[in-house]
């Protein structure tokens, strides 16, 4: 299966995705290797490449939606769509970062506590919300420093995927 990856910084990559049995084979770019990759559970992996080395991956997704892969140290954020979509977005010129806009649930959860308000402004990467899901807390961080024009939810509230959480301004 083929995708395209938005990481933070603004680069797009191509990603191709292909399993068999315990194998994994990924593509960046063309560029391919292959992983014997075992579940461990909660969204951890065990992977051994090729050539024998081993890693623990941690692979969730945040509350706005991107993808977030920890490897030992390094985390790495994304936004992840189909080829079709991303070539869709590409074509209506909305392919481009999203810079103001809603903040909405990824997966389906409970409100446990609010932590901005309307007229707040906030900087990127400020924690605006704590959402229980699937028995863990994820902070819901702003993606862009902004206004925050409405807050759509309170505390204790269950959300479903894809309902409004926060709302910026468009200043």
């Amino acid at each position: 299966m083929k995708f395209r990856a938005r990481f933070e910084d603004g680069r797009t990559r191509e990603v191709e995705a292909a399993e068999n049995g315990r194998s994994r084979e990924l593509a960046l770019d063309g560029t391919s290797s292959r992983y014997d990759a075992a579940a461990l559970g909660d969204g951890r992996w065990s992977l051994i490449a090729e050539d024998g080395a081993h890693a623990e991956v941690s692979v969730g997704r945040e509350a706005d939606g991107t993808v977030r892969v920890q490897i030992g140290p390094d985390v790495l954020r994304f936004e992840l769509a189909d080829e079709l979509t991303a070539r869709a977005l590409a074509a209506t010129g909305k392919g481009g970062s999203r810079r103001t806009g809603d903040v909405r649930a990824a997966i389906p959860g409970r409100v446990l506590r609010v932590l901005v308000a309307e007229g707040d402004t906030v900087e990127e990467g400020t924690t605006l919300l704590v959402l229980e899901a699937m028995k863990m807390e994820n902070e819901v961080r702003a993606r862009h420093a902004g206004r925050v024009r409405a807050v759509d939810v309170a505390a204790g509230q269950a959300v479903a995927t894809g309902d409004v959480l926060v709302r910026f301004a468009d200043d």
